[in-house]
């Protein structure tokens, strides 16, 4: 299996993970038996909470890219006038991420 394989799988796996926690936390929130108050507050938080794990991902990936693009421009492979395109390209989009979502 190659890096980029090994990547894939992780992704896979983290992406599996994270959907069966959200599908998890909403079973038990719309299950638990409390008010529509407490209920709605306690949506609030969680997606709160997983916001702030996005964002924590996304510069995670983020910083492995930088390393990815060094480790490639360190190599000569990519060297040119759009070094920066895919590291750029993720810089922003996380930007627009960020102001989509209203932080």
């Amino acid at each position: 299996m190659n890096g980029e394989d090994r990547n894939d799988t992780v992704l896979s796996l983290l992406a599996g993970v994270g959907i069966g926690a959200l599908v998890g936390a909403a079973a038990a929130l719309l299950l638990a038996p409390q008010s529509g108050e407490e209920t709605r507050t306690q949506i609030r938080g969680t997606a709160d909470d997983v916001l702030m794990k996005l964002r924590d991902t996304v510069e995670d990936m983020r910083g492995k890219v930088d390393e990815m693009v060094a480790s490639l421009k360190s190599r000569g492979v990519g060297s040119g006038a759009g070094d920066n395109s895919a590291s750029d390209a993720l810089s922003e989009s996380g930007r627009g991420e960020a102001s989509a979502t209203g932080v």
